[in-house]
């Protein structure tokens, strides 16, 4: 026998009235006790006890949407919090993105073990129905960190991860915001314990509002396994308007190069299918017994730095061509004192 809020009345009336009166009933059953009865409380008779239930356990016929609720906090607890759950009192429908397969194979057995454990809804479930999908990881990582980066106040931040590469995409209102959400952005992916398994480089392709197109915009779009002619267009792009710079007369690149870099990179890191030549050239005021060993040490420079971030070294080749050449001397194109990018149709 069940009691609602106003069937309960009467009876607690009835229960104080025989068990708590001021004047005891000698005709009162000796395991009789008191029961103090709380505001908003619903009770349930069961072998002769008064037992307090809940009210989404009382209606969890009439409220499948409240019992649903109760678990999902249950599961979002568990470590699963994208699950979203159709309780129509019988059925229980699970839905959601899952990162992967084993997380959710892994999510619909919490799911259901939960329906099946509940003390309400385990006597009414029929069937769990697995309409969970999983997204792609890169993707999945992508979203959940853009999210966060969003909750600190980069609302026009986004991340976006191809391959061993994430890019930050955006336009910032200022260049101090810019900073400000370079840093946060580029902390946020390298401390993230998902994305550092995945994440080789993280690359700049923030803007300035009205200020042109940032550095890694050749980045964006470009997916892994690009083609020949892609990976030409990412690098000549790239390297348009930009050169490396190497403090004078060494080897050794200025921090200014470093954001630069970091797009040579990524493009390299999807591009690895093919060979990739560093060609070093130094100015042409260089002393020319210097030239050849200094443009070779830059080539190495930034082969060391590419390498440093998970190109691979059988990929790179590094060559230093001195002092630049008049136009028609040599097939290879010359920039006066550069870093230039040459892919080539395989890797050594």
């Amino acid at each position: 026998m069940r009691f609602g809020r106003r069937s309960i009345s009467l009876t607690v009336v009835m229960l104080i009235s025989a068990a708590c009166g001021n004047a005891p009933d000698a005709a009162q059953p000796p395991a009789s006790i008191c029961v103090d009865i709380p505001n908003g409380s619903y009770f349930q008779v069961v072998d002769g006890r008064l037992i307090a239930i809940t009210s989404t356990q009382l209606d969890a016929r009439e409220r499948p949407i409240e019992t649903a609720r109760r678990i999902g906090a249950t599961l979002a607890g568990m470590g699963y919090p994208w699950v979203l759950l159709d309780w129509d009192g019988q059925v229980a429908t699970v839905s959601g993105l899952a990162l992967d397969e084993n997380t959710r194979s892994d999510a619909f057995i919490a799911t259901k073990s939960a329906f099946e454990a509940d003390p309400v809804a385990g006597a009414l479930v029929q069937r769990v129905v697995n309409n969970m999908s999983v997204r792609d990881p890169e993707g999945a990582i992508a979203v959940r960190l853009s999210d966060e980066l969003s909750n600190e106040g980069y609302s026009w931040l986004r991340v976006e991860m191809s391959g061993r590469v994430a890019t930050l995409i955006g336009a910032a209102p200022t260049r101090d915001m810019k900073e400000l959400a370079y840093r946060a952005g580029r902390n946020l992916v390298e401390s993230d314990l998902s994305a550092g398994e995945i994440v080789n480089i993280v690359v700049d392709a923030i803007s300035i509002r009205g200020n042109g197109e940032p550095i890694g915009t050749p980045l964006i779009g470009l997916k892994p396994d690009p083609g020949l002619s892609e990976c030409e267009a990412a690098y000549s792009a790239l390297m348009a308007a930009q050169s490396v710079s190497f403090i004078s007369g060494e080897s050794v690149i200025e921090n200014e190069s470093a954001r630069l870099l970091d797009a040579v990179t990524g493009i390299t890191l999807l591009c690895d299918k093919f060979s990739l030549e560093i060609a070093g050239y130094v100015p042409a005021d260089t002393a020319p017994d210097l030239a050849m060993d200094l443009s070779q040490r830059r080539a190495s420079a930034v082969k060391d730095y590419l390498m440093a971030y998970g190109a691979n070294a059988e990929q790179l080749t590094a060559r230093g061509y001195g002092l630049p050449t008049p136009d028609g001397e040599e097939v290879l194109p010359r920039t006066d004192g550069a870093i230039e990018f040459i892919v080539r149709p395989e890797t050594n």
